[in-house]
């Protein structure tokens, strides 16, 4: 299940990096379509009917779309743009270190030697894949840097939320469902906030081409990818599931490679490396 997370996180990169003319909520409503279709389409062929849930449940599905599917993902958004899919996605996945050291202040997690080491390893990566190359490397921007990290704190947060989900007895497959209601709703508002509803042909954007990346998008990611991480949460730790899951940037940049025609470097490529070997020590 954590493999298959793994898959579907790392087509969203890809895909992601295609999209130019769509502004930020028109890619997250979109992406919130897919999801939702994705999610219902589980939910009710294979669950077999609907779920009772409380309020503070459904606070916790607001808190957890806010920070992984809203506020994380356009930040990621932002970071491809400006240092590609390398770079970006694998900047924003060093999450799982995130996770390791909140869990430590606010759950009294250890702090291991593991985690400490993990720690400077992923830094060490993220280091390398800032470093400014020449050629077909995409140029640096400290303020892809700065969105990439964003999108890593974001994404530690929304990761909790969602294993308290789990851990209230919602299943995986309502989980989905659920995250792709509450994400549908949120950013509809939030692309008719921002239209104002006043722009009559605002609806034409959206019989794009890249339309239908951002839709792929998120009916792989918000769709199989979450529920395939939820369920991955019942079986392991959510260290251990996060860490497999952060390995996507690899997916993604040997999928960038083709699709873009992207050339990492040596020192890309070894940077990426750290990063994720830096996710995985931590949950030794």
């Amino acid at each position: 299940m954590s493999v298959l997370t793994c898959l579907c996180w790392g087509s969203t990169s890809v895909m992601m990096r295609g999209i130019r003319r769509l502004g930020a909520f028109e890619v997250s409503f979109l992406r919130a379509a897919g999801g939702l279709a994705c999610g219902s389409v589980l939910f009710f062929a294979f669950h077999g009917g609907p779920a009772a849930i409380t309020a503070s449940d459904a606070l916790v599905f607001i808190l957890m779309v806010l920070c992984n599917n809203v506020i994380g993902d356009v930040f990621l958004l932002f970071a491809v743009q400006r240092l590609g899919v390398a770079r970006g996605a694998a900047i924003a996945s060093s999450y799982p270190v995130i996770v390791s050291i909140a869990s430590h202040f606010v759950f009294g997690s250890p702090f291991t030697g593991a985690t400490a080491a993990g720690t400077l390893t992923a830094f060490a990566g993220t280091a390398l894949l800032c470093r400014r190359e020449g050629g077909n490397a995409a140029p640096f921007k400290l303020s892809g840097v700065g969105y990439a990290a964003a999108a890593s704190c974001f994404w530690a947060a929304g990761l909790l939320f969602n294993k308290a989900l789990i851990a209230r007895g919602i299943s995986p497959l309502f989980v989905t469902f659920g995250r792709g209601m509450t994400f549908f709703t949120i950013s509809l508002f939030l692309w008719f906030f921002e239209k104002e509803l006043a722009s009559r042909g605002a609806w034409r954007i959206f019989l794009t081409r890249e339309s239908l990346f951002a839709f792929a998008a998120g009916f792989c990611s918000l769709g199989f990818g979450a529920y395939f991480f939820s369920s991955a949460l019942a079986y392991v730790q959510p260290a251990v599931a996060t860490t497999i899951g952060a390995s996507n940037p690899i997916a993604a940049t040997i999928a960038a490679m083709f699709i873009y025609k992207e050339k990492p470097t040596a020192h890309q490529w070894a940077g990426i490396f750290l990063a994720v070997l830096g996710s995985a020590l931590v949950t030794l």
